[in-house]
């Protein structure tokens, strides 16, 4: 065997030993996280039951929102960061090293469950996780649309109340704790200034660039912020979080690209979510800016782009187009290249091998070149 093949053999090898790292890895924190999820919020719901039936309808609604499937790749991030970090790191998924980070790994799934429930509100959508959104349950639960959606955003303020709570629990010492409650604000602000970026982009003559609006509104809270919590947890200093910074934002970027791909060419019993609602919503994704340019994409964007009752002949023609102008490939490529950036920022980073290590390199084909 020729030392190229003995490289790229030793490459594949290591590839898929960071593939199965982080699928163990991940589904060991879904289960902690599951139940601790479970315990954590049983309290909160029977303190709700105390106060009045809306309030146990809003922290119900969260509950059931919460432990719906989610992916915990979030949570997972966390215990890769602190267990890269940690003075004792592991090298066995079993043997797990984050315990004093599972409050922030509770916390981040409980932030998320804010973000899903204004999101779904804003934009719409009556499904999420393969279930109703949770304005669409409170307004069956409270038997009035607009009750139901002022309870959704009640609800939403009040995961966020939980999430800044559970996240205080950690036991760790209170200059850790301090910088992980900063760095938890930083991820709402940034995911906020994203979200108002977003909503310009759709009016303005010159918005704000896709992948600057996918840095704060999505890599914020999905990747550099779950990353900057367990390596400041796990006590690394300013350089080494800004290094996990410089790793996380090309990740984040790639995860929401694959979305906005997922969201027109996806199986929606995958994703839980219902195809092409990105196109009836307006929004500019990567894919809309790719195909803009042409006489008869503009035309069709034109009738399409942000019509909610446009025919679905028409959804598809949009669809057709992008397959065909190249605007598709296009993106797909742009995804590899910010996966090829995140590897390139791993291999600088000088991590002892560790399992986080190995979770971080698996991490960058899960959350850049998954199918849900």
């Amino acid at each position: 065997m020729s030392p190229r093949e003995t490289s790229l053999e030793s490459e594949l090898d290591n590839a898929s030993s960071a593939r199965a790292s982080f699928s163990e890895t991940l589904e060991i924190v879904r289960r902690q996280v599951d139940r601790q999820l479970g315990l954590w919020l049983e309290p909160r719901l029977a303190a709700a039951a105390g106060v009045s039936a809306e309030v146990l309808a809003a922290a119900q609604a969260i509950e059931g929102l919460a432990l719906r499937g989610g992916k915990r790749m979030r949570a997972a991030l966390i215990a890769a960061a602190f267990d890269a970090c940690s003075a004792e790191p592991t090298t066995d998924a079993a043997g797990s090293s984050w315990a004093s980070a599972l409050p922030a790994m509770v916390a981040i799934e409980l932030l998320q469950v804010y973000l899903l429930i204004h999101d779904d509100w804003m934009d719409d959508d009556d499904v999420r996780r393969g279930g109703p959104a949770v304005h669409i349950m409170l307004r069956e639960r409270l038997g009035d649309v607009r009750l139901g959606d002022a309870a959704a955003i009640l609800a939403g303020d009040l995961a966020s109340g939980y999430a800044q709570s559970a996240l205080l629990e950690c036991p760790v010492s209170a200059d850790r704790l301090l910088r992980a409650a900063q760095a938890f604000a930083r991820i709402q602000e940034d995911v906020v200034t994203g979200q108002l970026a977003e909503m310009s982009a759709v009016r303005a003559a010159q918005p704000p660039s896709v992948e600057l609006i996918h840095s704060l509104k999505t890599a914020s809270y999905t990747v550099t912020g779950p990353l900057a919590l367990g390596a400041v947890l796990a006590g690394a200093d300013d350089a080494r979080v800004a290094e996990f910074g410089r790793f996380g934002r090309p990740l984040g970027i790639a995860f929401q690209l694959r979305d906005d791909l997922l969201g027109v060419f996806g199986d929606p019993t995958a994703t839980g979510k219902p195809i092409w609602n990105d196109i009836r919503q307006g929004k500019r994704t990567a894919l809309v800016t790719e195909l803009r340019g042409s006489a008869e994409a503009e035309a069709l964007l034109a009738r399409v782009l942000g019509n909610p009752d446009a025919p679905s002949s028409e959804i598809e023609a949009v669809v057709r187009l992008m397959e065909t102008s190249g605007a598709r490939a296009r993106v797909e490529a742009r995804v590899q290249e910010l996966l090829d950036e995140t590897r390139q920022v791993l291999a600088s980073m000088n991590l002892r091998p560790s399992l986080g290590r190995r979770v971080l390199q698996g991490a960058i084909s899960a959350l850049g070149e998954r199918a849900s």
